[in-house]
C-alpha cells in the first residue's frame, strides 16, 4: 500500500507541475485553458486524496464528480478545437451528464439502502460495489449517456482522422496527439464498467489507475506547443483547407502591410488592418495562419525587427538613438524592442548599431 500511495503523490505532484505549466503558458482560447485546468485539477485532487486516505468511501460523491466532470472536459476539448457547431450539443450532453451525476448520487444516499456502506473505495477510473441494487430509471438513464458520449467521440474521430486529415494544413501537427487522446477515452470507457477482478485484485485497480492519471498528465504537459498560443487555428476546422478561398486579396494585403508599412504604426491590431482591407478580423486572421502561419502579432513584430535592421544601415538614421529607432519601427519605447528583436534575430539591437557605425 506504500508503493500505491507513493506512486499516487507523485501523480499529485506532477498535476501542480501541469497546472502551473498550463497557467504560464497557455494564452488563449480562454475556455480551453479553463477546461485543461479543470482536467488537471480534477486529477491532481484525486491523486491527493488517494495518496493521504486510506479508505476514500468517503469521498465518493468527488470521485463519482469528477468521472462525469472528466468525460465532459474532453468533449468540450473536441468541440473546441475541431467542431465549434456543435458547441451546443456538447454543453448540452455535458451539462446532462453531470446534473444526473449530482442527482443520482443525492437519490441513492437518500432512497437506496446501504448506499455507501457497499460501495468500496473509489478512483475516478474504477467502479467497484458489493452487489449494489439500483431503481431500474438509473440502470436505463446511465448507458443511455454513456452510449451519447461514445457516439459523438466516435463522430469527432471519424471526422478528425478522415476528413480533417486531407483538408486541414494543421492537422498533421496535432494528429499524434489527437489520437492520443481517443486511445484514452477508450481506456476510460472500458475501465469505467465494474469488473469483477478489480474486487479480486484491488492493487491491480490502483496500478491502472496511475497509469490513467499519468498519461493524462502527459498528454496536457506534452500538447503541441502551437496550441498555446494559437489553438484557434484548429477551431477554424474545415477553413484551413490546403487550398483555401479568402475574401482577403493577397496584393490589397501586401499593399496595405508591407508597402505603405502598416506594421510601423504603433496601433497596429488586426481589427485596424482588417477594416482598411473591408473583411472580418476572423477571415483576416484565418488568411494570415494560412498564408504565413504565424499570428498576427508575430507578424508585426517580425517585420518591425526587419524593418529596424533595414534603417539602421541606412545614412538618414545613423544619429537615431535607439529609443528613437524603436519608435520609427512601430514600438512604444526601446523595452518593447528589446524582447522581440531577440526573438526573431538574436543579439542585442546595439551590437547591430555599433557594427555598422563601427
Amino acid at each position: 500500500m506504500f508503493l500505491i500511495n507513493q506512486l499516487y503523490f507523485s501523480s499529485f505532484v506532477f498535476a501542480l507541475i501541469t497546472f502551473i505549466d498550463l497557467l504560464w503558458k497557455f494564452k488563449r482560447p480562454i475556455v480551453l485553458k479553463l477546461v485543461l485546468l479543470l482536467l488537471v485539477a480534477c486529477v491532481g485532487s484525486a491523486s491527493y486524496i488517494q495518496a493521504q486516505v486510506a479508505d476514500t468511501t468517503s469521498y465518493v460523491f468527488l470521485f463519482i464528480l469528477f468521472k462525469a466532470m472528466i468525460a465532459s472536459a474532453f468533449m468540450q476539448i473536441f468541440s473546441i478545437l475541431y467542431f465549434p457547431k456543435l458547441k451546443l450539443w456538447v454543453n448540452i450532453n455535458s451539462a446532462i451528464l453531470i446534473c444526473f451525476t449530482i442527482f443520482s448520487y443525492w437519490y441513492s444516499v437518500n432512497y437506496v439502502p446501504n448506499y455507501l456502506s457497499k460501495l468500496k473505495p473509489q478512483t475516478i477510473v474504477i467502479v467497484v460495489n458489493e452487489g449494489l441494487e439500483l431503481p431500474l430509471f438509473f440502470k436505463v438513464i446511465k448507458p443511455i449517456l454513456i452510449g451519447s458520449f461514445f457516439v459523438t467521440f466516435i463522430y469527432f474521430l471519424y471526422n478528425i482522422t478522415i476528413k480533417f486529415n486531407i483538408s486541414n494544413i494543421y492537422f498533421d501537427r496535432i494528429k499524434k496527439w489527437t489520437i492520443s487522446i481517443f486511445f484514452l477515452i477508450i481506456n476510460l470507457l472500458v475501465l469505467y464498467l465494474p469488473f469483477p477482478f478489480y474486487k479480486t485484485y484491488p492493487a491491480l485497480g490502483h496500478y491502472i489507475t496511475f497509469y490513467l492519471y499519468i498519461y493524462m498528465l502527459l498528454l496536457i504537459f506534452y500538447r503541441p506547443t502551437f496550441l498555446n498560443k494559437s489553438a484557434l487555428t484548429i477551431a477554424l476546422g474545415e477553413s484551413f483547407a490546403r487550398e483555401p478561398k479568402f475574401e482577403v486579396s493577397e496584393l490589397d494585403f501586401i499593399n496595405a502591410f508591407y508597402t505603405k508599412l502598416y506594421f510601423t504604426n504603433k496601433e497596429a491590431n488586426m481589427e485596424g488592418l482588417a477594416q482598411c482591407l473591408n473583411v472580418s478580423s476572423s477571415e483576416l486572421y484565418r488568411f494570415i495562419y494560412s498564408r504565413y502561419d504565424m499570428s498576427f502579432n508575430d507578424m508585426v513584430n517580425k517585420n518591425r525587427i526587419s524593418y529596424f535592421i533595414d534603417i539602421v544601415n541606412n545614412p538618414k538614421y545613423k544619429n537615431y538613438t535607439i529609443d528613437a529607432l524603436a519608435k520609427e519601427v512601430g514600438f512604444s519605447s526601446r523595452q518593447h524592442l528589446y524582447k522581440p528583436f531577440k526573438k526573431f534575430h538574436g543579439g542585442n539591437p546595439s551590437d547591430i548599431i555599433d557594427s555598422v557605425n563601427g
